[in-house]
């Protein structure tokens, strides 16, 4: 990972949480790759539901959670877990939103997508965001392994996932679209 400040200055933050809806949301968020904590704080500070953080790595689960103890949050429970080996182990529709945001271009986003369709309660969301394909950006994954609305389509099917609005355009270079579990 790149320096925190300049990592977060690659996103619009204020613009992705409006986009996310979180006054909806009343059950627990889950966000999955939480990094710094570059959304975990914005989102916890906009909803008094609990917060599960995971992160692979415990250098970013640390830092992450210096960041929500400086931000003096006490919704957020962090979990260092590596999701694809061993799913969240939060019990099944548990969660309101789950958050996946700059992960899906592993070759098993399916199995990231399926454990975030297993822990949403029915009508939850999920909120994917990812590097965009049709500009120049500073950092991201391969250009061929960022995931886009087809990838997405073909990783839910037969999930009970639908599309939720349109994709949208989260500059100044990512992507974002929604899901809901039916």
């Amino acid at each position: 990972m790149p320096a925190e400040s300049y990592w977060s200055s690659l996103f619009d933050v204020p613009r992705i949480i409006d986009w996310l809806g979180l006054e909806s949301i009343v059950d627990p968020i889950v966000e999955i790759g939480c990094g710094y904590g570059t959304f975990t704080v914005p989102v916890a500070r906009r909803t008094a539901q609990p917060v599960h953080a995971f992160d692979i790595e415990p250098a970013m689960i640390e830092s992450a959670g210096a960041n929500v103890e400086g931000a003096g949050l006490k919704n957020v429970t962090f979990h260092c877990r590596d999701v694809l080996d061993a799913g969240t182990g939060l019990p099944s529709e548990s969660a309101g939103l789950v958050l996946l945001f700059n992960i899906l271009h592993s070759p098993e986003r399916a199995l990231i997508i399926k454990e975030a369709c297993r822990v949403l309660k029915p009508s939850g969301r999920a909120a994917i965001i990812h590097w965009r394909k049709d500009v120049a950006t500073p950092r991201g994954p391969s250009i061929a392994s960022r995931p886009d609305l087809p990838m997405i389509v073909s990783a839910i099917s037969g999930l009970g996932l639908s599309v939720h609005g349109e994709e949208r355009i989260l500059p100044p270079y990512h992507w974002g679209i929604q899901l809901t579990k039916e």
